[in-house]
């Protein structure tokens, strides 16, 4: 039977049985596929699957697969039958038991979600009495019989994010393939280039992979070049409209597709899915009921029905499942909610409770649930700059400014430093103009420095640290004043180094106070970066204070920079063994927080050792140098803190490794994320101690010396060891400086485990006696 052969649930008269040719053929290529063809077409093959069923979302390419795999497989007689459309199946079964041969036959019934209840019925009747029947079924939702075999149909693999630029590691993803091949059927000169290979990826990302969504979208190439028409999808603007010429007439669009799916909901499903729409990175359980009002196992109801039409999916990953919406069912449902005058306040909403999490989270990011909060907040990135928008847009700038402020040391670690700067710049006038926020409009400056410094803008972060000094000091506050001079001072290094000292002393005596912030401890870091090779003595009382600020506020990624640094002076002294001990540790840090702006640099330290100790994983470091340029480009981030010799490392690499080696090793390593670039790195574990370390030698304390370090390792401050022993802080800080050149460790932490493990070895050598 072929397609269109039902209407309105009435069956054509004489259903056409023929060889499989017969089967709707197409003119187009099939890309990214070939898994499933060969898949089906095998199970096709065996007798033992009397039912298979295609489930996935519409326009996953169901029908295309199922024609594919039927043309592919060796079958006698195959008869099909197009649903799509069909609101009833009444004797359907009776109808093809007529006409159905007693031989063998494969039976393709197209598009069962229209009618399941009927369409399962009839086919539980026609497998149950004909023993030679054998049936393979395309639908939203398995037809939930005895003995069925479902199949799922995936959308194409698309590029995760970050977007980058590599061609030839784009070219991997089907959903770019497809996008290319449909793209030069409008324009056959249409090539994936450096230019336009994020804009892309991106592209085929927000369309969910979905084959008919990437089509239609490649038909507005007709109108718009490629940056423009990723900028309506950011936009939120239609440009999946349209009409695909080469499809049945229900498959000619995304609209008809997804409005057929959305006839099968009940009217409480159908409300929870358009007002979920406005949630761009998906939601939780909690939060569907928040914005549904309904009490919980209605909403668990609900959203299981709309998992199982494929409207929604379970996102994967720990914790709360959180279900996310296909965008092409998103676009559908916005515009239902435009309609019906809903959308103004869905977005409301939406806005507020996005304002609230990021003014929740600000607290969190520098403190002890930093990793937390960070992972919380990366898979709602897109969500909560749509809030940002659109509290912008409806004149609640203000507002917009509050959360852009709470959210600028997220965009920091995570490298989104474009967006902050751009948000940073509005939140800083929006203060400015509002009489009474002299407070916030500071602290906007001095953020926006340090993403803008960050991004290599020096001439633009020394402007935002002044205006934030100025700021600081009409309001008193010494310490955010001192905090960002010390920036200031660290853009202004070319005129020479007594401007760091002079920074470097006035930081130190801030620091010093007992409400001494992480702000103080960050601005202490690019002035020991700027001390290092002309005041070793400097250099050290930087980071200590830094380190010890950070670690009472238990900042991870402090601490991690903190290591990067101490990493970078000790391979300028020559120490390698202590150098590469240090990155280590540091990259294991940030790793932990998902950290995405220093890491390069961190990563490409540790490789460059791991080179120098280990010349024959030649290989595995050509992957992380690989990996660490991929996410510098990804990020945009220039940071001036860590310098490393990965340059030099790179022609050694490629005189040991053939050229093919060495080109494939480079691509593996551009596909690395950050995580997993930086757990290949960890695995090659710190280097081993050498005849120096303090697990070797027995460490020469002074009594002082130990009392102070047994204090550190109770977690007490400098100022309270001060305060307990009766010292200066500073002699304090001298005792815990030359503890730990003693100890040979990099840290109060590893003071902390020596005296920790000295005191385990004593007990033990006490119960042996």
């Amino acid at each position: 039977m072929t397609a269109g052969a039902l209407g309105a649930g009435q069956l054509c008269p004489r259903p056409t049985l023929d060889l499989r040719s017969r089967v709707p053929g197409h003119r187009d290529t099939l890309i990214g596929r070939d898994l499933e063809v060969l898949t089906l077409s095998a199970l096709l093959g065996e007798e033992a699957h009397r039912l298979i069923t295609l489930t996935g979302p519409g326009g996953v390419g169901k029908s295309r697969l199922a024609c594919a795999a039927v043309a592919d497989a060796r079958i006698a007689r195959v008869a099909y039958l197009d649903l799509h459309g069909t609101t009833g199946c009444d004797g359907l079964a009776e109808t093809l038991a007529a006409l159905l041969p007693d031989e063998p036959c494969l039976l393709v019934l197209d598009g069962c979600e229209q009618a399941a209840d009927a369409t399962a019925a009839a086919v539980d009747i026609l497998l149950s009495h004909a023993p030679a029947l054998r049936v393979l079924a395309t639908s939203r939702r398995p037809l939930r019989l005895y003995g069925e075999r479902f199949l799922p149909v995936p959308p194409l693999p698309a590029p995760p994010s970050p977007y980058r630029q590599d061609v030839l590691q784009l070219q991997d993803y089907a959903a770019v393939e497809l996008f290319v091949d449909r793209a030069r059927a409008i324009d056959p000169s249409f090539a994936l280039t450096a230019q336009n290979a994020r804009a892309v990826a991106e592209i085929c990302t927000r369309m969910d992979g979905l084959p008919l969504a990437i089509e239609l979208v490649t038909e507005k190439l007709r109108l718009f070049p490629v940056d423009s028409l990723l900028t309506r999808l950011r936009e939120g603007r239609p440009v999946l409209g349209g009409y695909h010429a080469a499809r049945s007439p229900l498959h000619r669009s995304v609209h008809s597709i997804t409005e057929h799916s959305f006839r099968l909901l009940d009217e409480e499903q159908r409300a929870l899915l358009t007002r979920l729409s406005v949630f761009t990175a998906g939601t939780n359980l909690p939060t569907a009921e928040e914005f549904w009002e309904l009490p919980a196992h209605r909403t668990e109801q609900a959203v299981e029905a709309l998992v199982g039409h494929h409207l929604l999916r379970v996102t994967p990953g720990g914790g709360e499942p959180r279900f996310t919406m296909f965008n092409t069912v998103r676009e559908f449902c916005l515009e239902r909610l435009s309609a019906t005058g809903e959308l103004p306040d869905a977005r409301r909403r939406h806005a507020e409770h996005f304002l609230s999490l990021a003014l929740e989270a600000e607290p969190h990011l520098t403190g002890p649930q930093q990793a937390k909060w960070l992972q919380r907040l990366a898979p709602l990135h897109e969500d909560l700059l749509a809030a940002l928008a659109h509290l912008e847009t409806s004149g609640r700038r203000l507002d917009a400014a509050r959360a852009t402020l709470a959210l600028h040391r997220f965009w920091l670690v995570r490298g989104h430093l474009d967006l902050g700067e751009q948000w940073l710049a509005k939140a800083a006038e929006a203060f400015v103009a509002a009489p009474g926020h002299e407070e916030p409009s500071a602290r906007a400056h001095a953020a926006r420095g340090e993403v803008a410094l960050a991004r290599g803008s020096v001439r633009l972060a020394a402007d935002c640290f002044w205006r934030a000094a100025c700021a600081f000091r009409e309001q008193g506050d010494t310490a955010h004043e001192r905090a960002a001079l010390a920036w200031l001072a660290f853009t202004h290094q070319p005129a020479g180094p007594e401007a760091i000292r002079k920074a470097a002393a006035q930081l130190l005596r801030v620091a010093s106070d007992e409400g001494a912030t992480v702000e103080v401890a960050n601005a202490a870091l690019p002035l020991a970066a700027g001390s290092w090779s002309t005041d070793a003595k400097l250099t050290a009382d930087l980071l200590d204070t830094a380190d010890t600020l950070f670690m009472r506020a238990r900042d991870v990624r402090g601490e991690g920079l903190v290591l990067g640094l101490r990493g970078a002076v000790a391979d300028a002294r020559g120490d390698q063994t202590l150098s590469e001990r240090l990155l280590w540790e540091g990259l294991y840090r940030l790793r932990s927080i998902g950290e995405h702006m220093v890491l390069p640099s961190v990563l490409e330290g540790h490789a460059v050792h791991v080179w120098r100790r280990l010349p024959h994983q030649g290989h595995r470091v050509a992957r992380l140098l690989a990996a660490a340029s991929a996410l510098r480009e990804s990020t945009g981030a220039h940071p001036p803190l860590l310098v490393h010799g990965a340059a030099a490392a790179l022609p050694d690499a490629r005189r040991q490794l053939s050229g093919s080696e060495y080109a494939a090793a480079w691509r593996e390593g551009r596909v690395l994320s950050a995580v997993a670039a930086a757990g290949e790195a960890l695995a090659f574990g710190p280097p081993p101690a050498g005849s120096a370390s303090a697990d070797h030698r027995p460490a020469q304390l002074t009594a002082r010396q130990y009392e102070v370090a047994e204090l550190v390792s109770q977690g007490m401050t400098n100022r309270q060891i001060s305060q307990r022993l009766r010292l200066s802080e500073w002699t304090v800080v001298n005792h815990v400086r030359e503890v730990m050149r003693r100890l040979d460790v990099p840290s109060r932490l590893h003071v902390a485990k020596w005296v920790l493990g000295r005191e385990y070895r004593d007990a033990v050598d006490t119960v042996a006696e």
